[in-house]
Formats: structure tokens, C-alpha cells, sequence
């Protein structure tokens, strides 16, 4: 592949909606970055993330990327097969620096499209690294169960999260939905984890269809009082504007719990403007859930702008939190904020300590 493919932007998308940005991040690592002056490796991060998402990738982008590889790295030519059939190929080619990728267009059949004639049946969502399990039964609202909450009371969410990559479990009546971490793909996953789920949810019975729709559960969560069932808000859509409505005033609710779930709901909305507001938002509340959802949100979002609330994150006193600050730091590359992670060098906290020699090391 050494042509510019006409369908690299739409494959860009598809790379980051497939949950394959690690495999080829992994690649071009190995062969790139590796050589690169430690000065230049935080900028090549952040380049290599907008490159593998949906925003815009220009000519001035391109030349930036390369600029920086030419300055270590004159010659070498890179293939990969990722999975989906998409395409990768990187390396110098023309006196340039380029990355190209093909293959995903959108169109292409996807794992969803196989037939499951099982008693449980995945289904795709619009978040990219959540798949919903659907295996019938009664259509309750459900309860959302995060990794960074501690043990669940319920033996199968915990069941679910002691699978390491997994983030998140909302279990209701009829399905399950389960999120993945970023270094792991569906592509990979989603067998392993069918059986899992049938395991411990199916009673080998047909899927029956919900009594009730998505819109009707929703529509009877806005009349649940807040402070009742909190994890109702999970069922919200954070672009759609009444439901957004609905959560922006969550997050003044009395009850913590209701304030958490908004914060980690609002922080997945498109709007990038709004994501940050709700994170600071729940990054200042006086509850230690709250402001943990929100580290752990911003976390997520691998946003170069939140780079302040990481650093405020390495003066508070729970040590969880001033780890994640150090782990998202690491995953935006050093950078200006060398010298206040080199400050918990020291820490109490071994887990901080690991995280800051790790991040100083990368």
C-alpha cells in the first residue's frame, strides 16, 4: 500500500469504533516510536490518537506527524493486517512520514451480523466498547455496577467485572450491557464473553420480546424520583436534549449516587464543550464517588484539555484518585507534567508509586 487510500477517513473511524486504536498503536510503537527523542514522543501520541478517531485529519496534521518522525526515524516501510481486514501501513515513503490505513467502510459486515441462535443474544450499542446481552425475562430498569465501585452485592455483576478488562455491568430484568476498556476488542471478546453471560443469566429459555420499549422505560425513569433509583439516569442518551436536560439537573441532585451516574453519563456525550464542564463539575463535588467518576471519566477521554484537572488529581489525599491522575497523564504523554508526577515518586501509596515509575519510564 503505497498510495494514500480513498477510504482513509472513513477507515480512521472505523479503527477507533472497532476498538483497534491498541493493536495499531502496538505496531507503530514498536517501529516508531521507540526511536524517537523523548521530547517528541508526547506530541507523536497525541497526533496517532486524533489519526485513529473521527475528527479531522489534514494536510497540516500530516506534516506535523512527519516533521517529527524524520527528525529520528529516515527510512522503513510497515504492513499489518488488523482485524476486520482493515489495512495498516506506515513508514517513509516520497522524503515523508505518513500513516494509512484501509478496509473499514462501515458497510462491512461486522460481528454482529452472524447469526447467534443461542437463549442469549448480543446486540451492537451506540457506544463503541458496550454490547448489550439480551436473554429475556422481565423488562426491570437496571442497576449499573462500575469497577471502581467496589464489590457488587450482586454475585453475577461481580462475577462479570472480576474479568479484567471489563469496566462496566448494568444488569436488569431482560439483558445486561458490558462495557470494555481500551485495550480490548470485541472482536475478540464477544464469544468468550456470550458464554459467560449465558452462564450466569440464562435459564436456557427462548429470548422473549420486552414488554415494554426503550422509550417507555426511559419515559418511566423521568417519573422515578431520583433519589430512589439513581442508576435509572444510565438509561439516558446524553445527545438527545431532553434527556441531556435531565442529567445536567441530576447533577445537582442531593443524593451522590444520582450525581455519579450523571457526571458518568454526561461524559460520554458528543459534545466535547459539555464533557469537560460535567467532569469538572463532578471532579469539585464533595463526594468521593462523584469526584471518582469523574477522574475516572476524564481518564477515558484522553483530552489534552483536561490536563489541569490530572494534575490537581496528584494533590488529593485518596490515593485511587491521585493513580488515576498519574495513569491519565502517562496516557497523554509526560510531557509538561513531568515534574509534578516526578513529586509522587515517593508516595505512600505503592500502587501511585508503580504508576509513576511506569509513567516516567514510557
Amino acid at each position: 500500500m503505497q498510495r494514500r487510500p480513498d477510504d482513509l477517513d472513513t477507515t480512521r473511524a472505523a479503527v477507533a469504533a472497532r476498538g483497534l486504536t491498541v493493536d495499531a498503536a502496538a505496531f507503530i510503537t514498536h517501529e516508531i516510536a521507540v526511536h524517537l527523542a523523548f521530547e517528541r514522543l508526547g506530541r507523536f501520541k497525541t497526533l496517532l490518537k486524533r489519526f485513529f478517531s473521527d475528527e479531522p485529519w489534514s494536510e497540516q496534521h500530516e506534516a506535523e506527524l512527519s516533521d517529527i518522525v524524520l527528525g529520528d526515524v529516515s527510512e522503513g516501510w510497515w504492513e499489518h493486517r488488523l482485524d476486520g481486514g482493515i489495512q495498516l501501513a506506515h513508514g517513509i515513503t516520497g522524503g515523508r512520514y505518513v500513516i494509512w490505513v484501509t478496509g473499514g467502510d462501515r458497510s462491512a459486515t461486522s460481528l454482529f451480523d452472524r447469526a447467534f441462535s443461542g437463549p442469549v443474544i448480543p446486540e451492537p450499542t451506540p457506544h463503541p466498547r458496550k454490547v448489550k446481552f439480551t436473554f429475556g425475562g422481565a423488562s426491570e430498569p437496571g442497576i449499573w455496577h462500575r469497577r471502581t465501585d467496589g464489590h457488587p452485592d450482586d454475585p453475577r455483576a461481580a462475577r462479570i467485572l472480576a474479568e479484567p478488562d471489563v469496566t462496566d455491568v448494568m444488569v436488569a430484568g431482560d439483558f445486561v450491557t458490558i462495557g470494555l476498556d481500551r485495550t480490548s476488542s470485541w472482536e475478540q471478546r464477544l464469544d468468550p464473553m456470550l458464554d459467560l453471560v449465558t452462564r450466569l443469566f440464562s435459564a436456557g429459555d427462548p429470548v422473549a420480546p420486552p414488554e415494554r420499549t426503550r422509550h417507555e422505560l426511559v419515559t418511566e425513569g423521568r417519573r422515578v424520583r431520583l433519589d430512589v433509583r439513581p442508576a435509572e439516569l444510565h438509561l439516558l442518551d446524553p445527545d438527545d436534549p431532553d434527556e441531556r436536560a435531565t442529567l445536567l439537573t441530576a447533577l445537582n441532585a442531593d443524593d451522590a449516587r444520582v450525581r455519579r451516574v450523571a457526571v458518568a453519563v454526561l461524559a460520554e456525550c458528543s459534545d466535547k464543550v459539555l464533557r469537560r464542564q460535567a467532569i469538572r463539575i463532578g471532579f469539585a463535588d464533595d463526594a468521593r464517588i462523584v469526584r471518582r467518576a469523574a477522574i475516572d471519566a476524564a481518564a477515558d477521554a484522553e483530552d489534552e484539555l483536561l490536563r489541569p484537572l490530572f494534575e490537581q488529581a496528584l494533590t488529593s489525599d485518596d490515593a485511587w484518585v491521585r493513580w488515576k491522575g498519574v495513569r491519565a497523564i502517562g496516557e497523554l504523554g509526560v510531557s509538561s507534567s513531568r515534574s509534578a508526577v516526578e513529586a509522587l515518586a515517593d508516595d505512600a501509596d505503592f500502587q501511585v508509586r508503580f504508576e509513576v515509575a511506569r509513567t516516567l519510564l514510557d
